[in-house]
Formats: C-alpha cells, structure tokens, sequence
C-alpha cells in the first residue's frame, strides 16, 4: 500500500471511527499508564514471566497464537500497547455498529471499552492481557460484520471461532451485544417483526456455526489428548435442565453481587454501586422517551420484545453458568456486562435533543457517564496499587526468607524446600480497606503473591538464583510426623526455618 492509498483510505474513515479510536488510546494511556511501565507480577505472573500461553487443555485453542504476536515474554509496555490498540479498533467496531454520530457518546463509548473493570482486572495478568483484547475485539468484529453484511454471518462465524478460542466468556459478551443490537433497533430504527426474525436468524448463525467450529476442536482435542482440565468445569460442559433452578438463582445473585453489593451486603456503599442505580434509572428513563418519541406503543408486540431481551441481559451475561455447572465466575469474564452502560449511551446518541425532557436526560447521561469512566479509572489505579503494594511486599518478605534459609544449619545439604501453612502479611489496607472499597478484581487482591509453594519455587529460581525441588506430599506428611519438626516454632520465630534430612522446611502454620 502506497502513502497516497494509506492517506485516501484514512481519509475514507468516518470522524466517528476515529474519534473512537483516538479516544480510546487517550484515556487508555492515561488510565494504565502506570500497569504499563512497571513490571507488577500476580501470583500468575511468577511462573509467566516467558510463556507459550497454550492453554489448549482450557478450550483456549488461539490464546497462544494471539499471545505470541508480542513474543511469549512478559512486556507490560508491549502487552498493553498492543492491547490497547485492539481496545481502539473494538470500541470504533461498536460505534459503527450502534451507528453512533454525536462525538460525546463516541468518546464515552471508547471511555467505558478501555476503562471497564474487566480490562483493568485482565491487566493485572499483563503477560497475557493482549491475547484476551485480541479475542474480545474479534467477538464485536464478527457481529459488525454480520450485521453489515446479508451473508457476513459466514466470516463473521470464523471471526467469532476464534474469538471465543482464545476465551470462552466471549460467548456471553457476543450474545449480549447482539440483544442490545436488537433492542436499540426496536426503540430507535422502528424494527418490525419481519427484519427481527432474519436479523435474529443471521445472529443466531454467527453464534451457531462459530460455536459448532468450537466444539469439533474441543472433540478432536479431547479425543486425541484426553487431557481436558477440570478448571471451571469444562470437563463437564454441556445443557443441561437439571442445572436450569440453580443457574437462575447464580445469575440473579451474581448481577446483584457486581452492580449492587454495597445495598445487598454489609460491605459498604462505594461510589461505583451509587453509579450503578444511576445507570439503571437512565436505561428505564432512556426507554420511556424513545418509546414516546418514536410512538412505539402503536407496535406493541415488537415493544413486548424489546422489554423480554433487556430482561434476558443478565442471563446473557452470565449464560456460562448453563452450559458448566462448575463455573465460578470472575472479574476477567464479564465483559459482558459492559452492555448495561452502553444501553444510556445509544439511547442519548438518537434522541431529538430539541425536546426538553430529551435534553434534561442527554445532560444526565453525559455527566453520570463521564463520572463512570473517571470512576473506572479510578478503580483500575487502585487496582494497580495494590498490585504495586502487594509484589513489594512479597519481594520484601522473600527477602527476609531467603536471608534465613541461607543462614540455616546444613544448608548446603538440602535439595528440597518444603512450604508448611500459609504465610499471613495481610494489613487492614489490603485485606479490608481496598477490597471493600473496589470491585472484587480478579488476580489483584490480596497482601502476598505467595499462596502456594510453587509460587515460593518460582520466585527463589527466578529472583534469587537458588532451585529448589519441592517436597513431595508423602514427604510433607512424613516431615510433619517427626520429633525435629515437632520442635519447630511458627514463622518468624528463629526456629521456623531448618534442614530436616535434605529438605528445608519452613514453618507457617500447621
């Protein structure tokens, strides 16, 4: 491509295109600037640092391949660079799609992208952040495509395929996207039942056939490998009526859980559940002005439509939890979610701001939608505080382990570490405070990296040259039953570290 062809193809794009695009690197940069320029492992970025990423025995047959694009090392600056410019070109794909045109609502739209929750939670996982973007980008290209095309349902299905390959939660962050598609077509384009039945048809082909290519590869693998892990449930996936009761109840306890907990627990109210209400206020507000606006009651059976798939948002958003009863839902996988704060936004972008209460809800919808992405922001930080604070403190009690294991009686003769009890350096700042005062963010929370002695294992091989074998459980168990261990004090005791056999055993706890 020539700079004369580059130029004319820019010149091409819509100013929505690439206000969304230019939005999103700007408070994209501005937001994580800090998680991109410093090196703040979590417990999985110890034994990340280089890493193939195939997670092929997750059903996440393309993470590797999207990963590898900046290398299998971890680089903060590159994995969020390139993570970052797929936020740009996903949010520019949902602005083409919701057909957005007021500059605001793109720049809040390309605000909400790259400042959600589940973004900030992902980077706290930054070996790998950029292979996730990836395939939640793929997701929205595919149903634009989709949606553009009368047969675009055929590249988009491929697009889809490799989109819920590299995370299966893509599932519900694509069919969340196409009932929001559906709705804003209701309330703003006067759909009518004929062109809801085939564009619910072309939708519903995208998800079957991508889907259909996703479950012949998880068969072949299965088949062939057998080694299929139990995590979240995927050994056991599959409908299922039985699981139906309780899936209903997980769902409705869970949207409860991320967009009310401070009103339904007696963790306290935060500014992001006060934000929540507000958000919700504006969709009903939202719909009762398009509704009059565009005269919708004189379709009734479309309007009945319109209403059954906003009902249905949150089980779209938590539709895993019927398909594997064994999934625990995190931060990282509801993406999804961020459909609800899309609804106020497109619903603003197509309401005639000459009538006064249309104006009244425009000026309410900017002002709160710019408080939640400056609230975002403000989560993600801490978010990457804590991380901060927590990889310090686990560098720093390391520090103190390794200097008394070096200073331990017949060190030189053991081969093996044996890690007894759990260590516990949790202060009220990051058992308490933080956590009560943010979303519960996956990968972040917590005061120590070590939970588990692989992470010990890892730490003292790549941090400070020693290599250890860990000890086996019959050997735990076996250490545990001796006299020299029954002797042993609990850490930081002088006594909590020494050399039984050729094991080095530290003392935690029990």
């Amino acid at each position: 491509m020539s700079d004369q062809q580059l130029s004319n193809w820019l010149q091409q794009l819509k100013p929505q295109t690439k206000t969304a695009f230019i939005s999103v690197l700007v408070i994209g940069f501005l937001t994580h600037t800090f998680v991109f320029t410093n090196t703040l492992p979590n417990h999985d970025g110890l034994v990340n640092l280089y890493s193939t990423q195939d997670k092929s025995d997750l059903g996440r047959f393309f993470l590797s391949p999207f990963s590898g694009i900046s290398s299998y090392f971890s680089l903060p600056w590159i994995n969020g660079v390139l993570s970052v410019f797929y936020l740009a070109l996903m949010a520019a794909a949902l602005v083409e799609l919701f057909q957005l045109e007021k500059r605001i609502s793109v720049i809040l739209t390309g605000g909400l992208v790259v400042t959600f929750p589940a973004v900030s939670s992902t980077y706290a996982y930054m070996f790998t952040a950029d292979g996730y973007m990836a395939g939640a980008m793929l997701t929205v290209l595919a149903l634009l495509i989709t949606n553009k095309y009368k047969y675009g349902f055929l590249p988009g299905s491929l697009l889809f395929y490799f989109g819920v390959g590299v995370y299966q939660a893509n599932l519900p962050f694509l069919l969340t996207l196409v009932a929001v598609l559906l709705v804003s077509d209701i309330l703003i384009r006067g759909m009518k039942l004929k062109e809801f039945i085939i564009q619910t048809i072309r939708c519903g082909l995208l998800t079957v056939i991508g889907m259909v290519l996703y479950a012949v590869t998880f068969r072949i693998y299965r088949s062939r490998s057998g080694n299929i892990s139990d995590y979240q449930g995927l050994s056991d996936v599959g409908l299922s009526i039985d699981i139906i009761d309780e899936a209903i109840w997980q769902v409705v306890g869970r949207t409860g859980d991320f967009f009310f907990r401070g009103f339904l627990t007696d963790i306290p109210v935060t500014l992001f559940g006060m934000l929540n209400i507000v958000v919700f206020l504006l969709i009903a507000a939202g719909i009762v002005l398009l509704i009059i606006q565009n005269r919708l009651w004189q379709d009734w059976l479309m309007l009945l439509i319109a209403f059954v798939l906003l009902a249905a948002l949150p089980f779209l958003s938590y539709s895993l939890y019927f398909i594997s009863p064994g999934v625990v839902y995190h931060m990282l996988m509801v993406m999804a979610l961020l459909s609800f704060y899309l609804l106020p936004v497109i619903f603003f972008d197509r309401l005639d701001l000459q009538v006064f209460s249309n104006k009244i809800f425009s000026w309410m919808t900017i002002l709160a939608m710019t408080l939640i992405v400056f609230n975002f922001a403000i989560i993600a930080n801490i978010t990457y505080f804590n991380l901060d604070l927590k990889y310090e403190k686990t560098t720093a009690f390391a520090g103190r382990l390794v200097s008394r294991i070096d200073h331990t009686p017949d060190i030189d003769e053991a081969g093996k570490l044996a890690i007894i009890g759990r260590a516990q350096t949790d202060l009220p700042l990051t058992s308490e405070i933080i956590p009560q005062s943010i979303p519960a963010m996956t990968g972040s929370s917590g005061g120590l990296l070590l939970t588990q002695p692989y992470l010990y294992q890892a730490l003292f091989n790549t941090y400070y040259d020693l290599s250890y074998r860990l000890a086996t459980p019959p050997e735990i168990q076996a250490l545990q039953e001796t006299e020299a261990y029954e002797e042993m004090a609990v850490w930081p005791a002088e006594n909590s570290v020494r050399v039984i056999d050729d094991i080095i055993v530290v003392k935690f706890g029990e």
